[in-house]
């Protein structure tokens, strides 16, 4: 899939006055059924991370491109690092991806022109931190009364639609740059934690999602500067310690 170079500033500007969102129920289980899952090949209604506040359904998940899902533990996800071995495809072995569903238990107000979302990746590694909002990516299938329409660009109004869903990975680089990922290396260790956030009109939390993804061995995570002094000022005092004891003798 590709994302224009032209959109996704602007979203992520846009993002910027956001604040913090609060944490949601999570469960791994599948989507609501319909709309479920309805885009991409290797890809089902299974092994999501779900979280549903009201009316409001938002799933993501980790997959293994091309094949199908990962089994999570809780809300973490184990993927191997390296590039997709299926013949004919290109990019990294795994991807993200992620579902927004206003209308999960029938009773929804809320439709695609009516909120804004907001995906936030936040690379443990690298220690980068980006976000967009996914509603801007023109290739999104998307689910309303009639059914299923793809790519959402080709759809017309947004307000006959109340859900949308991808399938990504950092290997796009815009996908990467949105994020503020541009130095994912497919190959590398690390830990990957991803949120996605609607809003409505005013901007008031509607639901939040989240998951981690372990590539590998995951992230390197250094020691704490705190540990480090902590360690440090014991050792002091066994130096003092020591030096008492010899003036003494």
């Amino acid at each position: 899939m590709k994302i224009t170079k032209a959109i996704l500033p602007a979203t992520v500007a846009f993002f910027g006055f956001i604040g913090a969102a609060q944490a949601g129920v999570i469960d791994n289980t599948s989507l609501v059924n319909p709309p479920g899952v309805y885009f991409g090949s290797g890809n089902s209604n299974s092994n999501f991370t779900v979280s549903t506040t009201g009316s409001v359904e938002l799933g993501l998940s980790a997959i293994t491109r091309f094949v199908g899902p990962v089994v999570p533990t809780g809300d973490t996800y184990n993927v191997p690092t390296g590039a997709t071995a299926v013949p004919t495809k290109i990019g990294s072995v795994w991807g993200f991806v992620f579902s927004v569903n206003l209308n999960a238990d029938g009773n929804g107000t809320h439709n695609l022109s009516n909120i804004t979302t907001k995906l936030t990746l936040n690379d443990v590694g690298l220690g980068t931190t980006g976000f967009f909002d996914v509603l801007a990516i023109p290739d999104n299938s998307v689910y309303g009364a009639g059914g299923v329409c793809s790519p959402a660009i080709l759809c017309g109004a947004s307000s006959n639609f109340f859900a949308a869903q991808n399938s990504e990975a950092l290997s796009f680089a815009a996908v990467a740059a949105a994020l503020g990922d541009s130095g994912y290396n497919m190959n590398a260790d690390d830990t990957y934690i991803f949120t996605l956030e609607a809003f409505n009109v005013d901007h008031v939390l509607l639901g939040t999602d989240t998951i981690n993804v372990v590539a590998g061995k995951g992230a390197a995570v250094p020691e704490p500067v705190t540990l480090s002094l902590f360690g440090a000022g014991f050792a002091g005092l066994a130096v003092l310690r020591r030096r008492k004891k010899a003036r003494q003798a």
